[in-house]
């Protein structure tokens, strides 16, 4: 029996992974270990609740391809929790799972079944992509004439021109933004990996006439919230998707005519600007730099959406490894052989 005084080897491990790992060794942002810490909360609990084995009493050997299962299952009759809630709550006990067996390599075999639990499927979802008439409609929406106008352009177009995730246009720091030639923006992506990708002149325009709004163009000025209300506090997710939607809905009834897709979140400004990029004839390559994608794999989900840009992507990337085929002659010999043996 554990001595209750004594910190047991899973103890250990949780504390060094969230501490130590985590922030030091991968450098991860403080959200990506708080969801993390989530994960390892729930499954602590759940050991605790339904297995009956106190939160101080556990060791690695109680960590069990069966009990995450139990949790999993769990989660499956809450509300909200879906099928992406649990991959990303399996995920993050894995790479914990990973972590331990490093630290404690008796505990390899156990490890190695939870590593091989499969995710739950997921049912793919539609990628909501704009035109580029319905891009255009959507920016003429808001009021350069007011500062409040110009703000809202001001987060459209940059969510647009630079292909940010919602976070990282939250993150945006003064600092982070380059006006004079050659105008760039720098973002922090996951995995608190940096990338500085260019922006146009008109953005660079629109977002300077923001910023000289809220007095932002001064030096010292470096360290603040690029996107913030009145008090400086930071733009939050619900906020910014309140103020897409508004104008989103406004662009649709004054535009009968452009089609539109059904409803708007900020990714779609994300995903328009990659298909753009597409059928404009860039390198997938160079687009998944540009979007900070970790594999090309995940840039390709953008081909789907335009059949003509993802055969003209592919040919881009890769040579016709075939010589070109003599057209078909045809033999009418041959063509009345065929006949006959129908006939028959």
């Amino acid at each position: 029996m554990t001595n209750k005084n004594t910190q047991t080897d899973f103890a250990r491990c949780v504390t060094r992974f969230l501490t130590c790992n985590l922030p030091g060794e991968r450098n991860l942002s403080p959200q990506t270990i708080k969801s993390y810490s989530m994960a390892l909360k729930m499954y602590i609990g759940y050991l605790d609740s339904t297995v009956g084995i106190k939160p101080e009493r556990i060791e690695l050997k109680n960590v069990t391809a069966e009990s995450i299962t139990g949790l999993l299952a769990s989660m499956g009759g809450m509300a909200g929790k879906s099928s992406n809630t649990h991959n990303q709550r399996l995920s993050a006990l894995k790479t914990f799972v990973r972590y331990a067996i490093r630290e404690y390599p008796a505990f390899l075999q156990d490890g190695q079944r939870i590593l091989a639990m499969p995710p739950k499927r997921s049912p793919k979802h539609e990628i909501i992509c704009l035109e580029k008439d319905a891009m255009k409609a959507l920016f003429a929406v808001p009021d350069r004439d007011s500062v409040r106008g110009r703000r809202d352009l001001a987060i459209m177009t940059m969510l647009y021109d630079t292909g940010a995730r919602i976070q990282e246009l939250i993150d945006l720091k003064v600092r982070d933004v380059r006006l004079v030639k050659p105008e760039t923006v720098m973002l922090l992506g996951k995995g608190r990996k940096i990338r500085v990708v260019p922006i146009m002149v008109e953005t660079a325009k629109i977002v300077e006439s923001y910023m000289y709004d809220r007095g932002f163009l001064k030096s010292a000025c470096g360290d603040l919230n690029l996107f913030s209300s009145k008090n400086r506090a930071r733009f939050t997710r619900p906020g910014i998707c309140k103020i897409l939607k508004r104008h989103f809905s406004k662009a649709k009834v004054d535009n009968l005519a452009i089609p539109f897709p059904k409803g708007i979140h900020p990714h779609a400004l994300r995903a328009s600007k990659a298909t753009h990029l597409i059928e404009s004839g860039v390198n997938i390559i160079a687009i998944r730099d540009f979007l900070g994608h970790a594999s090309v794999t995940t840039t390709q989900v953008y081909l789907r959406i335009n059949n003509q840009a993802k055969r003209d992507a592919i040919v881009q990337a890769y040579p016709s490894l075939t010589e070109a085929v003599p057209a078909w002659q045809e033999n009418s010999d041959l063509m009345a052989f065929l006949k006959e043996l129908c006939s028959q």
